[in-house]
């Protein structure tokens, strides 16, 4: 059984599966929703579906995430059977405590709580590029590596290699596998990672892993461990988390956004040529963005404003309230154009961020906001101004620690600093706290 499945276990405790041993797998439950060109889609009458995800939203669902990963992994066609099971049943089809979910590849069927289950499916997907089965700490490394979602950063510290190597199931076979991967696939590229996946060592023998290393890559495994886990001089230490293809096609910024998880799980910023784009979330939600290439720390705000060309992509989640591009960071006031608030913004109170490329000097910005804005501010602007009078001195500094109560239309001035610990290309961000009135 062991050899036919690969299981999300990390941190469960397995159950003895007695049913299971010599008589066969039960059937999980589920009626069929339909078939699509990759997927034969099942659903347990028990499963909660989101919005959004009823009825072939579920199988559109999954072909979107085929051909968004089907960019980097390049996987042949192949037909995969997908059960959407309640947590419940997940337990009995996949042999693990609530919550589980596992891969039985040689049948290429997915047993589920969630759809889609990006680290499932990127099990199914390798196995259609090749019918063999490198040893757990590749192949969940390489199910840990590519996903577009809300997962956290995470440290990972460094751990012997070795014993990770010769585990088949534990949180560091997860952990360090994904981190091992992704760096690889960061450093040298996916399908250099493809060709080296392919013809690594079935055995669970450290010894023979890292030979096999050795003659692939012509580099030392120990040195790549070491480097994997080391922060370059002059950084920070920023956690890291899985690679998005970021190959679906951009959020079209022109105001009311659509929702549709189904079509649309995650949109790439467009380019905006040098204006800002302003993003703003729906009641009770945050605007995320996300690194593409998951070595960025996650951005989550009630609204944003970002001039991010010339930065690496990024992709935002939804659900979005409203999405536009205009001059609403300008380098000089009088090109500011007027920024909108969001009721929500103003009524609940929340933070507007402000980001640009990581500047190699200081760079001054000006914001506009609307007639309609009223409020109180709390910092991460150094004045503010009923009109464009700031050279002549007549503006109102922001005192660290108060709060102004003000009126509409308002402009305001904020000075955005780059790091000397970060050279690489980062955004820096200015958090503006907006109270509510």
């Amino acid at each position: 059984m062991a050899r036919n499945r690969l299981i999300d276990a990390r941190l469960r405790v397995p159950l003895v599966l007695a049913a299971l041993v010599g008589c066969g797998r039960a059937t999980p439950p589920g009626t069929l929703v339909g078939e699509s060109e990759h997927f034969r889609l099942y659903v347990d009458p028990d499963v909660r579906i989101p919005p959004g995800l009823e009825g072939t939203n579920a199988l559109v669902a999954l072909e979107t995430e085929w051909a968004d990963v089907h960019s980097m992994l390049q996987m042949p066609n192949g037909k995969i059977t997908y059960y959407w099971l309640s947590p419940d049943h997940v337990v009995t089809a996949c042999g693990e405590a609530p919550e589980a979910a596992c891969t039985w590849e040689e049948s290429l069927e997915i047993d589920a709580s969630t759809l889609p289950n990006a680290h499932e499916l990127n099990h199914a997907y390798m196995f259609l590029r090749k019918q063999r089965k490198p040893i757990p700490f590749l192949a969940e490394g390489i199910a840990e590596a590519i996903g577009c979602g809300s997962d956290m950063p995470k440290y990972i510290t460094s751990v012997p290699w070795a014993g990770i190597v010769g585990e088949s199931s534990s949180s560091d076979v997860y952990d360090q596998g994904g981190i091992f991967v992704r760096y690889l696939i960061r450093s040298y590229g996916i399908d250099a990672f493809l060709r080296y996946y392919e013809q690594s060592p079935e055995r669970r023998d450290p010894a023979l892993f890292a030979a096999n290393f050795q003659s692939f890559w012509n580099l030392a495994l120990d040195e790549v461990w070491s480097a994997i886990h080391t922060v370059p001089p002059g950084e920070l230490a920023v956690a890291e988390t899985r690679i998005c293809p970021c190959s679906l096609p951009p959020l079209e910024a022109a105001g009311a956004v659509t929702n549709d998880p189904a079509r649309a799980p995650y949109w790439p910023l467009p380019h905006t040529d040098g204006k800002t784009l302003a993003l703003n979330a729906p009641a009770g939600k945050s605007v995320l963005i996300r690194d593409c290439a998951g070595i960025r720390a996650p951005l989550l705000a009630r609204a944003v404003l970002a001039r991010l060309d010339g930065s690496e992509p990024r992709y935002v989640l939804p659900p979005l309230e409203t999405a536009t591009i205009d001059s609403y960071l300008a380098n000089d006031c009088a090109s500011a154009a007027p920024y909108p608030f969001s009721p929500l913004m103003t009524a609940t109170g929340g933070y507007l961020i402000i980001g640009i490329p990581n500047p190699a000097s200081p760079v001054t910005l000006y914001l506009n906001l609307a007639a309609s804005f009223s409020g109180r501010v709390r910092g991460g602007l150094q004045e503010i101004c009923a009109d464009c009078g700031f050279d002549q001195g007549s503006c109102q500094p922001l005192v660290p620690g108060e709060t102004p109560t003000v009126q509409g239309p308002l402009y305001g001035k904020a000075t955005l600093r780059g790091s000397p610990l970060r050279p690489t290309p980062d955004v820096v961000w200015n958090y503006i706290g907006i109270l509510a009135p």
